[in-house]
């Protein structure tokens, strides 16, 4: 129901209609407006997307769906990842709206001056190099454990002897305190044949620290004393952590290794073959492809496989016994064709 008040009394204030708060809203949304201008007029948004200053709707969506695909596809934090996203759209909408568009043009043609212009340069140059050092630091670089890729004992640690000798191994790692040699040690103790300290300071380290480098080492040395689910679970958490398969292909052919040694040879192909598509001159990527190979009984193609770990220089001592193994494997098949393929492919190996 709706209330009347006699002629002439005064209203109450809180009935009184207030064009206050409109004026106020419409001041706050064009200042909100006029700094989002300027933030989109930091960058030369035309230069950004790749397109002159008079294209149109088309040719802008289009710029905008490059762009966003190279953001996808750029190493880079997920918070910076975010922003870039964030500007992509809003540049996008900008340039879109003909009103926002003439606004943002005078704005960006007011800031060419030639000492801001030697200031974008400048920052953009800062911009790059950061990101540059950022992806830098996010790849992971292979060891000398990432060459070992037989699975240990399943029952490696089912004697209390190995229990107890963990648990020893435990107790000294946890007087560790910095992550860089934690990771160290633990990447060296295989190598040095010792299994259960490197689980150890593995353990240690990850609690540390989560890294895609130290969860695949956590996986290598969890497939090291033969817990593969353990393993599996970590390497795929790495793989997960970054972004691009170039950033962790260590994580990758780890996670090759512990496929094959639980027996899922399509799955360890396709970790493999991850890495050889982004890189095909990996040697490590090549050695993990010719084991599975191998174990499927594709001759040639993990002749082909072995002959190209053999050339970057990859333990050819080790690419020599696996093409004899396949040749082995050829002559109790009777299959002389590819015997004499592999043949073949030792001959080159050894004339170097």
């Amino acid at each position: 129901m709706r209330m009347r008040f006699p002629r002439g009394a005064q209203v109450p204030r809180h009935r009184r209609p207030s064009t206050r708060v409109t004026a106020v809203a419409a001041e706050d949304a064009k200042s909100r407006r006029d700094r989002f201008l300027r933030e989109l007029a930091a960058r030369d948004l035309y230069a950004w997307f790749g397109i002159p200053e008079d294209a149109d709707a088309e040719a802008i969506q289009a710029a905008a769906a490059v762009k966003r695909r190279e953001i996808a596809g750029t190493p880079m934090p997920q918070n910076k990842r975010a922003i870039e996203k964030a500007f992509c759209d809003q540049g996008e909408k900008a340039l879109l709206r003909p009103d926002i568009r003439r606004q943002y043009d005078a704005l960006l043609h007011g800031s060419r001056s030639p000492a801001r212009a030697a200031t974008a340069a400048s920052r953009a140059v800062q911009e790059r190099e950061e990101r540059l050092r950022i992806a830098r630091e996010r790849i992971e670089h292979y060891g000398d454990d990432d060459a070992r890729m037989a699975p240990g004992d399943v029952m490696y640690l089912a004697s209390p002897e190995a229990r107890a000798g963990l648990e020893q191994e435990r107790v000294a790692a946890a007087a560790v305190s910095d992550f860089a040699a934690a990771l160290r040690d633990a990447r060296r103790a295989p190598v040095e044949g010792r299994p259960l300290t490197a689980l150890a300071l593995a353990e240690r380290a990850h609690a540390i620290r989560v890294t895609a480098g130290s969860l695949t080492t956590l996986g290598a040395a969890r497939r090291d004393v033969g817990d593969l689910a353990g393993s599996e679970a970590a390497l795929r958490e790495s793989v997960a952590l970054l972004s691009t398969v170039r950033e962790n292909a260590p994580g990758w052919i780890a996670l090759s290794a512990t496929l094959r040694a639980r027996g899922d040879l399509d799955g360890a192909e396709q970790a493999a073959l991850r890495v050889i598509e982004e890189d095909d001159e990996n040697a490590y990527a090549w050695r993990a492809l010719a084991f599975v190979l191998t174990d499927k009984g594709e001759t040639i193609r993990a002749g082909d496989a072995w002959e190209r770990t053999a050339g970057f220089g990859l333990d050819v001592p080790g690419a020599l016994a696996g093409l004899q193994v396949l040749r082995k494997d050829s002559l109790a098949r009777n299959d002389q064709l590819g015997a004499a393929n592999i043949e073949d492919r030792i001959a080159r190996i050894r004339r170097g």
